[in-house]
Protein backbone atom coordinates (compact mmCIF):
# COMPACT_ATOMS: atom_id res chain seq x y z
CA UNK A 1 0.00 0.00 0.00
CA UNK A 2 2.52 2.59 -1.01
CA UNK A 3 -0.06 5.26 -1.31
CA UNK A 4 -1.62 4.53 1.70
CA UNK A 5 -3.97 7.18 2.86
CA UNK A 6 -2.73 10.01 0.06
CA UNK A 7 -5.43 11.87 -1.31
CA UNK A 8 -4.61 12.21 -5.79
CA UNK A 9 -6.02 13.61 -7.80
CA UNK A 10 -5.98 12.93 -11.32
CA UNK A 11 -7.29 14.92 -14.11
CA UNK A 12 -7.79 13.11 -17.30
CA UNK A 13 -8.63 10.04 -15.33
CA UNK A 14 -11.29 9.09 -17.53
CA UNK A 15 -9.58 6.79 -20.21
CA UNK A 16 -6.32 5.93 -21.03
CA UNK A 17 -3.39 6.55 -19.09
CA UNK A 18 -5.19 8.68 -16.80
CA UNK A 19 -7.62 5.77 -16.12
CA UNK A 20 -4.70 3.24 -15.71
CA UNK A 21 -3.05 5.88 -13.28
CA UNK A 22 -6.30 5.86 -11.07
CA UNK A 23 -6.95 2.14 -10.31
CA UNK A 24 -2.90 2.03 -9.61
CA UNK A 25 -3.12 4.51 -7.17
CA UNK A 26 -6.40 3.29 -5.77
CA UNK A 27 -4.91 -0.25 -5.96
CA UNK A 28 -2.02 1.29 -3.36
CA UNK A 29 -4.52 2.93 -0.84
CA UNK A 30 -4.96 6.06 -2.36
CA UNK A 31 -8.22 7.85 -2.33
CA UNK A 32 -8.34 8.82 -5.09
CA UNK A 33 -10.03 12.08 -7.54
CA UNK A 34 -10.48 11.75 -11.26
CA UNK A 35 -11.90 14.56 -13.08
CA UNK A 36 -12.88 14.55 -17.11
CA UNK A 37 -15.12 16.28 -19.58
CA UNK A 38 -17.25 12.63 -19.86
CA UNK A 39 -19.44 11.81 -17.25
CA UNK A 40 -20.05 8.38 -18.79
CA UNK A 41 -16.34 7.73 -19.00
CA UNK A 42 -15.72 9.23 -15.79
CA UNK A 43 -18.49 6.85 -14.20
CA UNK A 44 -16.72 3.93 -15.63
CA UNK A 45 -13.17 4.66 -14.15
CA UNK A 46 -15.35 5.03 -10.91
CA UNK A 47 -17.18 1.60 -11.54
CA UNK A 48 -13.63 -0.28 -11.86
CA UNK A 49 -12.31 1.08 -9.39
CA UNK A 50 -14.99 0.66 -6.89
CA UNK A 51 -15.23 -3.00 -8.18
CA UNK A 52 -11.25 -3.52 -7.19
CA UNK A 53 -12.45 -2.29 -3.56
CA UNK A 54 -10.56 1.12 -4.22
CA UNK A 55 -11.82 4.47 -3.04
CA UNK A 56 -12.60 7.08 -6.12
CA UNK A 57 -14.71 10.02 -6.80
CA UNK A 58 -15.40 11.51 -9.79
CA UNK A 59 -15.62 15.58 -10.61
CA UNK A 60 -16.27 16.95 -14.20
CA UNK A 61 -14.25 19.61 -14.75
CA UNK A 62 -12.97 21.32 -18.16
CA UNK A 63 -9.14 21.92 -17.47
CA UNK A 64 -8.75 25.04 -19.78
CA UNK A 65 -11.03 26.97 -17.84
CA UNK A 66 -9.61 28.77 -14.28
CA UNK A 67 -12.62 28.98 -12.70
CA UNK A 68 -13.33 24.90 -12.99
CA UNK A 69 -9.33 24.82 -11.20
CA UNK A 70 -11.04 27.03 -8.41
CA UNK A 71 -14.24 25.01 -7.61
CA UNK A 72 -12.42 21.27 -8.60
CA UNK A 73 -9.59 22.35 -5.83
CA UNK A 74 -12.47 23.84 -3.08
CA UNK A 75 -14.56 20.29 -3.60
CA UNK A 76 -11.43 18.24 -3.07
CA UNK A 77 -10.60 20.36 0.17
CA UNK A 78 -13.76 20.10 1.37
CA UNK A 79 -15.27 16.76 0.53
CA UNK A 80 -11.95 14.65 0.96
CA UNK A 81 -9.21 16.90 2.25
CA UNK A 82 -6.03 18.62 1.13
CA UNK A 83 -4.52 16.23 -1.81
CA UNK A 84 -0.89 15.01 -1.28
CA UNK A 85 -0.54 14.59 -4.98
CA UNK A 86 -1.44 16.21 -8.58
CA UNK A 87 -1.21 14.29 -12.04
CA UNK A 88 -1.69 16.85 -15.09
CA UNK A 89 -2.88 14.21 -17.21
CA UNK A 90 -5.56 15.97 -19.38
CA UNK A 91 -4.15 16.99 -23.14
CA UNK A 92 -4.55 16.25 -26.42
CA UNK A 93 -3.31 15.36 -29.48
CA UNK A 94 -3.31 16.71 -33.30
CA UNK A 95 -0.87 16.50 -35.63
CA UNK A 96 -0.46 18.06 -38.83
CA UNK A 97 1.88 18.85 -41.00
CA UNK A 98 2.45 23.14 -40.42
CA UNK A 99 1.28 24.53 -43.22
CA UNK A 100 -1.91 23.40 -43.05
CA UNK A 101 -2.18 24.22 -39.65
CA UNK A 102 -4.80 26.79 -38.03
CA UNK A 103 -3.51 29.14 -36.03
CA UNK A 104 -6.94 28.19 -33.54
CA UNK A 105 -5.78 24.69 -33.20
CA UNK A 106 -2.27 25.71 -32.35
CA UNK A 107 -4.30 27.78 -29.60
CA UNK A 108 -6.21 24.77 -28.00
CA UNK A 109 -3.12 22.91 -27.97
CA UNK A 110 -1.05 25.68 -26.03
CA UNK A 111 -4.26 25.73 -23.78
CA UNK A 112 -4.91 21.96 -22.75
CA UNK A 113 -1.23 20.79 -22.63
CA UNK A 114 0.44 23.90 -20.88
CA UNK A 115 -2.19 26.69 -19.84
CA UNK A 116 -3.95 23.58 -18.04
CA UNK A 117 -0.79 22.51 -16.54
CA UNK A 118 -0.26 25.93 -15.01
CA UNK A 119 -3.39 26.62 -13.64
CA UNK A 120 -3.43 23.05 -11.88
CA UNK A 121 0.24 23.37 -10.26
CA UNK A 122 -0.76 26.86 -9.59
CA UNK A 123 -3.10 25.93 -7.08
CA UNK A 124 -1.59 22.25 -6.05
CA UNK A 125 2.09 24.25 -5.35
CA UNK A 126 -0.05 26.53 -3.07
CA UNK A 127 -2.32 23.92 -1.19
CA UNK A 128 0.52 21.56 -1.00
CA UNK A 129 2.91 24.11 0.51
CA UNK A 130 0.78 24.96 3.49
CA UNK A 131 0.43 21.15 4.11
CA UNK A 132 4.18 20.73 4.13
CA UNK A 133 4.78 18.51 0.91
CA UNK A 134 3.38 16.78 -2.07
CA UNK A 135 4.03 15.60 -5.32
CA UNK A 136 2.98 17.39 -8.60
CA UNK A 137 3.63 15.02 -11.55
CA UNK A 138 2.86 16.62 -15.25
CA UNK A 139 2.22 13.99 -17.91
CA UNK A 140 4.55 15.36 -20.76
CA UNK A 141 5.34 13.37 -23.80
CA UNK A 142 8.84 11.90 -26.02
CA UNK A 143 7.64 14.57 -28.31
CA UNK A 144 8.65 17.47 -25.79
CA UNK A 145 12.26 16.11 -25.80
CA UNK A 146 12.26 15.12 -29.49
CA UNK A 147 11.15 16.31 -33.04
CA UNK A 148 8.67 14.05 -35.30
CA UNK A 149 6.74 15.14 -38.51
CA UNK A 150 3.42 16.72 -37.95
CA UNK A 151 3.69 17.43 -34.45
CA UNK A 152 4.82 21.41 -34.18
CA UNK A 153 2.43 22.60 -32.04
CA UNK A 154 1.98 19.37 -29.60
CA UNK A 155 6.11 18.81 -29.53
CA UNK A 156 5.83 22.32 -28.72
CA UNK A 157 3.42 22.59 -26.38
CA UNK A 158 4.71 19.36 -24.47
CA UNK A 159 8.29 21.11 -24.22
CA UNK A 160 7.06 23.72 -22.56
CA UNK A 161 5.73 21.81 -20.14
CA UNK A 162 9.15 20.08 -19.90
CA UNK A 163 10.75 23.12 -18.63
CA UNK A 164 7.80 24.94 -16.57
CA UNK A 165 8.00 21.58 -14.48
CA UNK A 166 12.02 21.74 -13.88
CA UNK A 167 11.21 25.92 -12.94
CA UNK A 168 8.02 24.94 -10.90
CA UNK A 169 10.16 21.94 -9.06
CA UNK A 170 12.96 24.85 -7.71
CA UNK A 171 9.52 26.67 -6.06
CA UNK A 172 8.23 24.02 -4.64
CA UNK A 173 11.04 22.84 -3.16
CA UNK A 174 11.50 25.14 -0.43
CA UNK A 175 8.23 23.40 0.38
CA UNK A 176 8.53 20.21 0.39
CA UNK A 177 6.95 20.06 -3.23
CA UNK A 178 8.53 17.86 -5.61
CA UNK A 179 7.63 18.48 -9.73
CA UNK A 180 7.82 16.17 -11.52
CA UNK A 181 7.26 15.03 -15.65
CA UNK A 182 6.71 11.47 -17.30
CA UNK A 183 7.77 10.95 -21.18
CA UNK A 184 5.44 8.40 -22.53
CA UNK A 185 6.65 7.21 -25.83
CA UNK A 186 3.60 5.45 -27.81
CA UNK A 187 0.34 3.99 -25.81
CA UNK A 188 -1.83 2.56 -27.68
CA UNK A 189 -5.46 2.74 -26.92
CA UNK A 190 -8.40 4.36 -28.54
CA UNK A 191 -7.24 7.99 -28.36
CA UNK A 192 -4.57 7.11 -31.20
CA UNK A 193 -7.34 5.97 -33.27
CA UNK A 194 -9.59 8.47 -32.40
CA UNK A 195 -6.81 11.25 -33.47
CA UNK A 196 -5.63 9.29 -36.68
CA UNK A 197 -8.38 6.92 -37.96
CA UNK A 198 -7.76 3.36 -37.97
CA UNK A 199 -5.43 3.16 -41.21
CA UNK A 200 -3.09 6.34 -39.84
CA UNK A 201 -3.01 4.88 -36.32
CA UNK A 202 -1.52 1.52 -37.60
CA UNK A 203 0.71 2.88 -40.01
CA UNK A 204 2.33 5.38 -36.75
CA UNK A 205 2.37 2.11 -34.68
CA UNK A 206 4.40 0.06 -37.16
CA UNK A 207 6.46 3.14 -37.61
CA UNK A 208 7.15 3.20 -33.76
CA UNK A 209 7.59 -0.22 -33.14
CA UNK A 210 10.24 -0.42 -35.89
CA UNK A 211 11.98 2.30 -34.37
CA UNK A 212 12.08 0.74 -30.83
CA UNK A 213 14.84 -1.29 -29.72
CA UNK A 214 12.24 -3.20 -27.43
CA UNK A 215 9.65 -3.56 -30.49
CA UNK A 216 6.85 -2.69 -28.38
CA UNK A 217 4.52 -0.09 -27.88
CA UNK A 218 3.52 1.22 -24.42
CA UNK A 219 0.17 0.45 -22.42
CA UNK A 220 -1.42 2.78 -19.55
CA UNK A 221 -0.25 0.24 -16.96
CA UNK A 222 3.47 1.22 -18.17
CA UNK A 223 2.77 4.58 -16.92
CA UNK A 224 0.85 4.37 -14.05
CA UNK A 225 3.56 2.27 -12.43
CA UNK A 226 6.19 4.85 -12.88
CA UNK A 227 3.24 7.74 -11.52
CA UNK A 228 2.72 5.57 -8.76
CA UNK A 229 6.47 5.50 -7.87
CA UNK A 230 6.54 9.65 -8.17
CA UNK A 231 3.74 10.10 -6.14
CA UNK A 232 4.87 7.66 -3.51
CA UNK A 233 7.45 8.48 -0.81
CA UNK A 234 9.63 6.22 -2.71
CA UNK A 235 10.61 8.98 -4.71
CA UNK A 236 11.18 11.62 -2.23
CA UNK A 237 14.63 12.60 -3.83
CA UNK A 238 13.08 12.37 -7.45
CA UNK A 239 12.37 16.32 -8.42
CA UNK A 240 13.24 18.87 -11.58
CA UNK A 241 13.27 15.72 -13.88
CA UNK A 242 11.61 14.21 -17.01
CA UNK A 243 11.47 10.44 -16.61
CA UNK A 244 11.28 8.54 -19.70
CA UNK A 245 8.75 5.75 -20.57
CA UNK A 246 9.57 4.66 -24.32
CA UNK A 247 10.74 1.16 -24.85
CA UNK A 248 14.44 2.83 -25.75
CA UNK A 249 12.95 5.27 -28.11
CA UNK A 250 14.89 8.14 -26.98
CA UNK A 251 17.83 5.66 -27.72
CA UNK A 252 18.31 5.67 -31.00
Amino acid sequence: MRLKDKIVVITGGTDGIGRGCAIAAAREGANVVVTGRNQDRGRTTVDIVMQQGGTIRYIEQDVTNESAWESLFKQVIDGVGSPDVLVNNAGDCILKPIVEYPVETLRYMLQMNIEACFMGTQRALKTMSEKGGGSIINMSSVAGLKGGPGGTAYGASKAAMTMFTKAAALEGAPHGVRVNSVHPGLIWGDGVIDSMGEDGAAKFREMIVARTPLKMVGAPDDIAGMVVFLASDESARVSGTEVVVDGGYMAV
